[in-house]
């Protein structure tokens, strides 16, 4: 088994809690460099200013490897794909972000370097009571302890109580059926009036 302090944020965020853990972590990353904006009382993500290259959070332990960095950068640059220049709510990009395929290229990554994730990590294992007694702040804390390890109150109010989700209507058809007898045209009181537009 690989040395606590040789994981990064994101293989700690993967073997603890799996993809929707990393999701978690490669948000607060990105949100804490700059590279997404958060609209807190709409609780919407888009891009942000700062450029890609400038964090890249999968290397933020000591020891982490090129490899390790690759596959962080690979996350980052998967989850600004995701965002249309309009945004998306909060939980749902940490959802989908959660299942792109970079995420899961991180499992293959870490088997490649002798570590494999339990199925279940049990509370009381070894590695488990290591990761959770050096638990530290910023992301690290995150990638071990989850939304509760969240230190800015607005960014964890967003996962403690996310807003119910807009309802989606099905779209309008323009054309409707106008006339007593059922077919497709002008309203008969135009007729009336005059104001028949037919020759």
């Amino acid at each position: 088994m690989a040395k606590v302090n040789r994981l990064t944020d994101y293989e700690t965020a993967w073997i603890l809690g799996g993809a929707g853990r990393v999701a978690l972590t490669v948000f607060i990353t990105m949100t804490t460099a700059g590279q997404l904006d958060v609209a807190y009382k709409r609780q919407r993500v888009k891009e942000g200013e700062a450029p890609l290259d400038s964090v890249d959070g999968s290397t933020a332990a000591s020891g982490a490897g090129s490899a390790a960095g690759s596959v962080g950068l690979r996350i980052e640059s998967a989850a600004l794909d995701l965002l249309p220049e309009s945004g998306l709510p909060v939980y749902e990009f940490v959802t989908r972000l959660a299942a792109s395929p970079a995420i899961r290229a991180l499992d293959s990554a870490l088997e490649a370097r002798g570590v494999r994730r339990p199925r279940v990590l049990p509370r009381f294992s070894p590695l488990h009571r290591q990761l959770r007694e050096e638990a530290a702040t910023g992301v690290r804390r995150v990638a071990v302890l989850g939304v509760e390890g969240i230190e800015d109150e607005r960014l964890r109010d967003i996962f403690e109580h996310p807003l119910p989700g807009v309802p989606k209507f099905a779209g309008v058809n323009p054309i409707r059926d106008n006339t007593i007898d059922g077919t497709i045209g002008p309203h008969p009181d135009l007729q009336v009036w005059g104001l028949d537009a037919t020759p």
